[in-house]
């Protein structure tokens, strides 16, 4: 026969086990619950953060290229003041220019036509003929200081258009043109090939004409001349330089050499108007490169000037 107290004690176990069990189930559904919460918070906080990052992402970036602007706007405001200062100096050398170096060829015509009235007074005209001549070729002085004048001007207003220029034509069309003065020479041309370069492809075969005129009249009175035209590079910009063998000059006047009617020899040695490296300076600068020559009398000059590099 089975105690009850037995029966009891098991019924008792039984219960407390199945109360466990669904308590513990509760906390399982309870726990599950709350891990399935816990997820969701964790998502929607993830997005919320996800959200945060591209929203700095972005306001960071917009800062760069708010710094980016700034720092371009920058360069450009120095380039513009540079440019400014340059027009400046270019125009106070104007300005003397015209209080002096224009009134010399008019001094010359007043003082040769009042000697050819004096001759025709005194009836000797002998001399009419050389007056003439003194005449004409001041008033044709006159008219290419003029025009140089002019064409200085045009350099410093004209607009600009920036491409990737091939120098090597350009340099062999221009000793073409200057062919029908050197023909009768001897010259020994060095050409190097030439890299591409970034600028307004005009002012630029306008800058390399002056230099190779230059190099031209200044190698006068060697035989054979000697002109080297070449390269190197230097980080974004392309180093040209010509080189000759002419009569060069004192490295002490350096600093007037391209300034406008600066001459370093005279009119009755080599002709021009010395407005030609002027224009040269002019052009560079504009391009933002820089342009400055070497040179020892006697042992000829080299002339250098930097463009930028193409785009890449």
């Amino acid at each position: 026969m089975t105690s009850p107290f037995r029966e009891n004690g098991k019924s008792d176990s039984h219960a407390t086990i199945l109360l466990l069990q669904a308590e513990l189930a509760a906390t399982n559904q309870e726990v599950m619950l709350l891990t399935l919460e816990l997820e969701q918070r964790v998502a929607e906080r993830t997005a919320q953060l996800s959200k945060a990052n591209r929203s700095l992402e972005r306001e960071v970036k917009e800062r760069r290229q708010a710094e980016d602007a700034v720092i371009k706007l920058n360069h450009e405001l120095e380039r513009r003041a540079a440019e400014l200062q340059a027009a400046n100096r270019d125009l106070e050398s104007f300005t003397y220019s015209v209080s002096h170096d224009l009134r010399g060829p008019l001094r010359h015509i007043g003082g040769y036509a009042q000697m050819l009235r004096e001759s025709f007074d005194e009836n000797d005209p002998g001399g009419v003929e050389e007056c003439r001549q003194a005449i004409l070729n001041q008033a044709k002085k006159m008219t290419q200081l003029i025009d140089d004048l002019l064409q200085f001007s045009r350099t410093g207003r004209a607009q600009m258009v920036f491409t990737t220029l091939d120098l090597n034509p350009v340099v062999e069309s221009i000793i073409a043109d200057f062919r029908p003065e050197t023909e009768s020479r001897e010259i020994e041309w060095q050409i190097s090939s030439l890299p591409p370069v970034y600028g307004d492809a005009n002012l630029i075969r306008l800058a390399l004409t002056n230099l190779l005129s230059n190099a031209i009249k200044y190698t006068r009175r060697e035989s054979p001349a000697q002109i080297e035209i070449g390269s190197t590079t230097n980080g974004d910009h392309i180093e040209i330089y010509v080189k000759d063998n002419g009569v060069g000059f004192n490295m002490k006047y350096a600093d007037k050499l391209f300034g406008v009617f600066e001459r370093l020899h005279g009119e009755r040695e080599f002709e021009g108007t010395g407005i030609g490296l002027a224009n040269v300076r002019q052009i560079i600068e504009r391009h933002g490169g820089q342009v400055w020559a070497e040179s020892e009398e006697g042992a000829g000059a080299t002339f250098h000037l930097t463009l930028p590099t193409p785009p890449s």
